[in-house]
């Protein structure tokens, strides 16, 4: 999926309002709506946050501290100062068979990785590439056709499930990976890494937003004790990335970042 990497909300916000839309030549059949994004001017105003206090966010506990712990301590301060300060509204909610769809995204992805680069890996890139990119190709072969319908089973059956929880709350809330990052050893510097354990932890909370389609944002909100950053991240209905950007721009003005001890100012 096609996204924006941004420094501020406002910022994806610009970049969101110039890539809206589509071209008369993309062979697509989906057709976004008329843009309408916010003014997140409005959040400085008292009638800015009495919009924002009539969101509702879902939560799904089970799955929300299926993370290291200082990632879900994290993300639960951050929500408590949102219902605080803006009076939004959090409610319990279950994802069902969140263990079925991570496998049937991973077919899914796998399947159509292997059919768009099989070819060109297995003429050139096989002596090429590391044991962790020869590891994953040689699953990512096999799969099979009965598996890969099973899998866009799933997705119908699991988008049915998220667009019943979007009947009862605007947002779904979750961290946006289960850990933060780990150093890169030497090792993998070498020969790759194919860290199963870490690797399940950082793509947990993506899976929903890329397998379904669904917009999603992540807001960084926090550090661990190394400074590594932690986000919590935002998925909507549907065409519904004004809501989420509202939303996030809400959440940012709650929190503090840092700047990165690499940094390169691109506007200066």
């Amino acid at each position: 999926m096609i996204g924006i990497h941004a420094a501020k909300v406002e910022d994806a916000l610009i970049m969101y309002a110039a890539i809206h839309g589509h071209l008369p030549t993309d062979p697509i059949v989906s057709r976004p709506p008329p843009v309408n994004l916010p003014l997140l001017k409005d959040l400085e105003h008292h009638q800015g946050e009495n919009h924002t206090s009539r969101i509702t966010l879902a939560k799904y506990t089970k799955w929300f501290e299926d993370c290291d712990k200082e990632v879900y301590k994290c993300c639960y301060k951050v929500l408590d100062a949102v219902q605080r300060r803006y009076g939004c509204k959090v409610i319990e909610v279950t994802v069902p068979e969140i263990e079925e769809m991570r496998l049937a995204h991973y077919i899914t992805i796998g399947s159509e990785c292997f059919t768009s680069f099989g070819l060109d890996y297995n003429k050139w890139g096989r002596q090429e590439a590391a044991m962790d990119v020869r590891a994953t190709f040689a699953l990512y072969s096999s799969f099979n056709n009965q598996e890969f319908l099973a899998a866009q089973r799933m997705r119908r059956r699991q988008m049915h499930f998220h667009m019943e929880i979007f009947k009862k709350a605007d947002i779904i809330v979750t961290p946006t990976t289960g850990c933060t990052a780990k150093p890169i050893t030497e090792s993998s510097l070498k020969h790759g890494e194919l860290n199963y354990i870490d690797g399940a932890k950082l793509v947990r909370y993506q899976i929903a937003g890329n397998f379904l389609g669904l917009p999603a944002i992540s807001i960084p909100i926090g550090y661990d004790d190394d400074g590594m950053p932690i986000g919590l991240q935002l998925i909507g209905s549907p065409w519904a990335e004004a809501t989420l950007l509202w939303v996030a721009s809400a959440i940012e003005k709650l929190t503090v970042a840092r700047q990165p001890e690499v940094f390169y100012d691109l506007l200066s």
